[in-house]
């Protein structure tokens, strides 16, 4: 988990990605939330927040948010947001959310966006325990789970990303997807990998979590051929899919 943290702090300086303000994109999937959590109050735990985005945009819904992140530069860049939106009813703590204390049953739903997959399968059952733990009988997962077909047509496409070139891998044996990143100012490289699940793998996966696949909703897809993003495809095309999960 330690080159994690060292990824995703490099990342995040040299992409600048996760520093701007909320968008319509994050307003847009916060309303989309709400149709699958349910009408506010009510109390919802980020996990991995980045920037701080999606947690403010879901605040501005009229939940709660608490918003774990452990990079600090992405945990200073929530905070300033919070100074612009005031109203927004997000706490920000500053942790590793593997390791993290949090009240038990106390979440009407618990968020996971562009993220899940690190570490090894074993990790990831951890994780949905414990997010299993701090949710409310009632409550819902939403997880953004990245699938192994999209991984693997993806590989070897680049890009330039801020101060960076970013490129892809696949490893096939694996299903990790590999997402690596060079700087341009020190030629230093970065690289990361996230497991792959189609909804049949990770409903293996749930097996003795306490959690269970109810649905998914398709994400969106590159058509790496024409250089563009397709905002909505069919599961079997889509870069990821959203893994709606409740209390078995």
């Amino acid at each position: 988990m330690e080159s994690n943290q060292s990824f995703y702090s490099k990342q995040a300086a040299w992409s600048g990605a996760y520093r701007g303000d909320v968008q319509d994109r994050h307003r847009r999937k916060a309303a989309w939330a709400r149709t699958i959590i349910g009408e506010p109050p009510g109390r919802i735990l980020e996990l991995g927040a980045g920037g701080g985005q999606d947690a403010v945009a879901l605040a501005e819904e009229g939940y709660e948010v608490i918003a774990v992140e452990l990079e600090p530069l992405l945990a200073q860049h929530v905070r300033s947001l919070l100074r612009k939106h005031p109203q927004a009813n997000v706490s920000v703590i500053e942790a590793d959310f593997y390791r993290v204390s949090l009240p038990e049953h106390s979440f009407d739903a618990v968020c996971y966006w562009d993220g899940f997959g690190i570490g090894t399968d074993e990790e990831q059952r951890n994780l949905l325990e414990r997010i299993r733990r701090w949710l409310r009988p009632d409550g819902v997962a939403l997880i953004d789970v990245y699938t192994p077909w999209h991984a693997a047509r993806s590989a070897g496409h680049g890009w330039r990303v801020g101060s960076a070139w970013r490129e892809y891998g696949f490893d096939g044996m694996g299903c990790r997807w590999i997402d690596r990143w060079r700087s341009d100012q020190t030629g230093e490289e970065i690289e990361q990998s996230l497991r792959c699940y189609s909804p049949a793998d990770l409903k293996l996966l749930l097996d003795g979590t306490g959690l269970e696949l109810v649905d998914v909703r398709p994400g969106g897809m590159m058509d790496y051929e024409n250089h563009r993003y397709v905002s909505e495809a069919p599961l079997e095309k889509a870069m990821w899919y959203v893994a709606i999960l409740k209390p078995a």
